[in-house]
């Protein structure tokens, strides 16, 4: 089991060791309201966890990614507007996404 797991969170940690993922990318478009995107994010270089990718923590149920449908909890957010957050810390993270102008080009993976 602890294998599995190793393999796992180092598929996460890295594009290149998840060939098989990579058809599971997508890019999802949303347009900002007065209470932001509508998803939380969790993770970042340097967070308690350890160096973790930025994953979506939770869909707000009345904001535009949930009217959207396609972002879901656990989805790794990849970049924003074409700026990578590889390696980012949650506060840099955070910038990035509060620094989107009215909408927002998110690349995700599932």
């Amino acid at each position: 089991m602890a294998e599995k797991e190793e393999m796992e969170m180092g598929c996460m940690s890295s594009l290149e060791d998840c060939s098989d993922r990579i058809d599971k990318v997508q890019t999802i478009k949303l347009q900002r309201s007065d209470q932001g995107f509508g998803f939380s994010i969790v993770g970042g270089f340097g967070s308690q966890q350890g160096d973790l990718p930025i994953y979506i923590k939770t869909v707000f149920e009345s904001g535009p990614a949930a009217k959207d449908g396609r972002l879901k909890r656990g989805d790794q957010l990849l970049a924003v507007n074409g700026i990578s957050l590889e390696g980012f810390t949650h506060e840099q993270a955070v910038n990035v996404l509060k620094n989107a102008p009215g909408t927002a080009v998110l690349t995700v993976s599932d």
